[in-house]
């Protein structure tokens, strides 16, 4: 018999979603909430029973987030699961106490009404969720944790002042701890292995999932005089976005226009290169899910200015390249380890990280026949739709959890 599942997240119902982006001071996790949908939706042709257990991931109040509570109701019935946004005190420095309390209350209300194998699955090792789902395992049997981890806790950003690094450090050793008792891990890179306490533990890799839902990419328009190459992302200098807009200005030609969708520590120069050259066009962070994937569709290219410099790299696969493969619109990214190769079949690529060579690139790709442009994004889409769909990522968590090999 199939094991009863329990999946901690923090994604955003659709019932608060306007609320949380209306209220959200900074970036909004967009990338996290699409995600974390894609997975609910997978699992639930695996479990049909399966329990989702939410608090949405927001920043803190005063400083992050405009309001001190976040409702609490039942969601997810009409699309086919059990779920449960808590309300919980968002205040900075109480709000990881009052999740921690509820969540081990719901976990172990739960864990008390099924006498079957039980998983608890926890969307990124987050410290609250890690300690009460180890309470429930210390009390109740048959219960085992797995984890999904999509970033590295040393590689998570945060705000730069010596509060959040004391935080940091207090967390980071809390994490190390915790991740001991986890049982089985979903790694966004097979490279994550290597950097967390998983010994002889079972393990396996979903390093995205593509789900536009019931999205057609519309036919491009190779008539068109303004080619738009559009980026999506973090806009933190370690994304590489000032090597895109540098590159942008090296190209000679009027018709081209660089759109960017985002939030970072490099906002204020976007802002002002846009000041400078009217083909620059910075839309900001506040536009929703099917407006981006909208631009994403409407585009001529999608460029991903990620080099491959830093150890980091290894530890990651850009959840914007799923999503530019989807779109049916060409894209352009530099070769990355945590990208496995079965990718580069379907993008442009890039391995030599000048501004130049980039450039150069963009301008070459921008030149092809419109109709090879058009196929090489539909092969992608193809591609991604039908091989990394939510059923098809998530039946690697089904097997993790069951222990089918």
């Amino acid at each position: 018999m199939a094991n009863k599942v329990l999946f901690l997240t923090g994604l955003f119902p659709t019932e608060i979603r306007e609320e949380i982006i209306k209220n959200s001071k900074n970036n909004t996790q967009y990338a996290a909430d699409g995600l974390q949908w894609s997975l609910v939706e997978g699992l639930t042709a695996y479990y049909k029973d399966i329990k989702v257990l939410n608090f949405p991931y927001i920043g803190s109040y005063p400083t992050l987030y405009s309001t001190t509570s976040i409702k609490q109701f039942a969601f997810g019935k009409e699309l086919g699961f059990d779920g449960f946004n808590v309300g919980y005190f968002n205040f900075l420095g109480l709000k990881n106490f009052d999740i921690y309390s509820k969540a081990k209350k719901r976990i172990f209300d739960w864990a008390r009404q099924n006498n079957e194998d039980k998983t608890i699955l926890i969307y990124n090792p987050f410290v609250p969720f890690l300690k009460a789902a180890i309470a429930a395992k210390r009390k109740f049997k048959n219960i085992k944790i797995a984890v999904i981890i999509t970033d590295l806790p040393q590689h998570m950003g945060g705000p730069d002042n010596v509060f959040y690094r004391i935080f940091k450090k207090y967390n980071n050793a809390i994490l190390e701890k915790s991740l001991n008792e986890v049982d089985k891990y979903v790694l966004i890179t097979k490279y994550m292995a290597e950097m967390l306490p998983i010994g002889d533990k079972k393990w396996t890799v979903v390093e995205g999932v593509a789900n536009l839902g019931k999205t057609e990419a519309p036919p491009k328009n190779s008539t068109g005089n303004k080619k738009i190459i559009h980026y999506t992302g973090s806009l933190h200098r370690k994304s590489g976005i000032l090597n895109l807009i540098e590159a942008f200005n090296l190209l000679d030609n009027n018709n081209y226009q660089l759109e960017i969708c985002g939030s970072g520590n490099t906002k204020d120069e976007i802002i002002a290169a846009a000041g400078r050259n009217g083909n620059i066009v910075y839309k900001g962070n506040k536009i929703d899910r099917p407006g981006i994937l909208k631009l994403q569709r409407d585009a001529s290219l999608l460029v991903s200015p990620r080099t491959p410099e830093g150890e980091f790299t290894k530890f990651s696969f850009p959840s914007k390249v799923m999503e530019f493969l989807a779109s049916g619109t060409p894209t352009l990214l530099y070769k990355l380890a945590g990208i496995p190769d079965e990718y580069y079949d379907y993008c442009y690529t890039l391995e030599d990280t000048s501004v130049k060579v980039l450039a150069d690139k963009i301008s070459e790709i921008l030149n092809f026949d419109p109709e090879v442009l058009i196929e090489k994004g539909r092969t992608a889409r193809d591609f991604v739709l039908k091989n990394k769909n939510p059923e098809k990522q998530s039946e690697k968590i089904y097997k993790l959890i069951e222990e089918i090999d």
